[in-house]
């Protein structure tokens, strides 16, 4: 069968089994979200802006400036993968009450937006530049999204990966560890600011423990380098 306009074919079974696992602690999720190359004031408007179309969004997971989605045309006398005439943003949002997590393809193009719910029994296969998913819907079409940079596939396939877990987990209501965008703070978030880390490092800067323990690591490190 034909695969349309993609130059490769993804596999027609979905199988995350052999993914390998991927746990994002806080400190990756900070460098997630400078390799992402977006500070905090824009993502703050982007989650504002997401937010006037749906006040129940509380905060972004993940983001890609663009992508191009896909659906799988099964049926026909020529299968294959169809341009779904959704190109733009991708984001990955939890909301503060069921769904708690959607993808959604913000179309620069018109009103139609790709808007899916993250479930349990959703199946991903990722390939070089792609990221392919089937929903827990079996009349809707197999989902493909084409990223034009393969480390940002790779980046929002990771964030993808690591919220079905905590969805196929039940874990849902604890959510990630901490999310990339800006979250109301609660018993169980941190909001990150400029002045909060400042404040942070200097008060560990007075701490007599942490600068013995950072002066060892220091010399352990230049012996080792010796």
């Amino acid at each position: 069968s034909s695969c349309g306009s993609l130059p490769v074919c993804p596999s027609r079974t979905f199988s995350t089994e052999s993914r390998p696992q991927t746990s994002l602690s806080f400190g990756v999720r900070l460098v997630e979200a400078m390799t992402a190359g977006v500070d905090a004031s824009r993502m703050q408007n982007m989650l504002q802006t997401l937010q006037s179309a749906d006040p129940q969004i509380d905060s972004i997971v993940a983001f890609s400036k663009f992508v191009v989605a896909y659906l799988l045309q099964q049926d026909g006398a020529n299968p294959g993968w169809r341009k779904a005439n959704i190109e733009g943003p991708v984001y990955l949002v939890r909301r503060r009450v069921a769904p708690r997590y959607q993808l959604m393809v913000k179309n620069q193009f018109s009103t139609n937006d790709l808007l899916d719910n993250l479930h349990a029994d959703w199946e991903l296969d990722c390939q070089k530049n792609y990221v392919f998913y089937k929903v827990e819907d079996p009349q809707k079409k197999i989902r493909g999204l084409w990223f034009h940079d393969d480390n940002e596939r790779l980046r929002i396939e990771a964030m993808i990966e690591n919220t079905l877990r905590e969805v196929r987990k039940g874990g849902v209501e604890g959510g990630m560890e901490m999310p990339m965008g800006l979250a109301p703070p609660t018993e169980d978030s941190v909001t990150v600011s400029t002045a909060g880390v400042k404040s942070a490092i200097r008060a560990l800067a007075d701490d007599e423990n942490f600068i013995s323990v950072l002066m060892q690591k220091l010399r352990e490190n230049q012996r080792a380098s010796g």
